[in-house]
């Protein structure tokens, strides 16, 4: 063999390179990897989604529990500090029992309202519940009278002076009941009952709030087909392809300040 064959023979195994089925099998494995990897990055996304979602929920409920028995817990408050302005009827109706109806459009049909009075400069938004600038109203006696309801799946506060702002997202409902006391016991309710089954205002010593919230985002893998039930709240089933996160919360409060 001469030179000259050897390095056509070199040159041929030099020229050598992927066959078809080999470029075929290195971009199948390919897609396979990229696919695993759109799945993973998909899943993760969904993953962040979901949490960001469930501590949406999980905050505002925290929240709006926490504003409705802070005020609820100081309804009747007073204190009579001012000698030249005493306090000759105070607050006959520390709270005002309401149920919404369908003919409210104001409102989220089916939720309950509740106005919570007490002596305070400063409403459940903050704003004074006296006008600063007249003498005769600084020198008195003030209170505050926070309405709070549902409006738009936000939980609203109208209070002293001014219109309704919306204090916390994601409240879908808000029932009410007010436990009274029918025995001359004041330290507990013999029953709960709905605010216009109320015999005597006066006599309820305890108040039972529950409430429903949502998430922002449907993120539930399937449609939420749960029946749902606060307190004497009618059955409520998600509307078809509902995929909101949903949570449901009850307590009771004491009305310290009638006891």
């Amino acid at each position: 063999m001469n030179n000259k064959t050897l390095n056509k023979s070199a040159f041929r195994t030099r020229q050598q390179g992927f066959s078809l089925v080999e470029i075929l099998v290195a971009i199948t494995i390919g897609l396979v990897m990229m696919a695993g990897i759109l799945q993973v990055s998909q899943a993760n996304k969904e993953s962040n989604r979901l949490q960001r979602n469930l501590g949406f929920v999980q905050e505002n409920t925290r929240t709006a529990m926490d504003l409705l028995a802070r005020d609820i817990h100081a309804a009747g408050y007073y204190e009579n500090d001012d000698p030249a302005n005493p306090i000759t009827d105070p607050i006959p109706r520390f709270i005002t029992a309401t149920t919404l109806d369908d003919s409210n459009a104001a409102n989220t049909t089916g939720s309950d309202m509740i106005t919570v009075n007490y002596e305070s400069d400063r409403d459940c938004l903050g704003q004074l519940t006296y006008d600063d600038t007249d003498p005769t109203a600084v020198a008195s006696n003030h209170f505050a009278i926070n309405r709070w309801f549902i409006q738009n799946q936000r939980l609203m506060c109208q209070g002293t002076r001014g219109n309704a702002m919306p204090l916390v997202e994601g409240v879908e409902s808000l029932q009410i009941l007010y436990g009274e006391n029918t025995d001359g016991d004041p330290r507990s309710a013999n029953r709960y009952v709905r605010a216009e089954q109320v015999a005597n205002m006066n006599n309820v010593v305890s108040v039972r709030i529950a409430l429903r919230l949502i998430s922002r985002e449907a993120v539930r893998p399937s449609t939420d087909t749960h029946q749902y039930v606060l307190l004497d709240e009618a059955p409520f089933t998600p509307a078809t392809n509902d995929r909101l996160l949903r949570r449901e919360i009850a307590t009771t409060l004491a009305l310290r300040n009638m006891q």
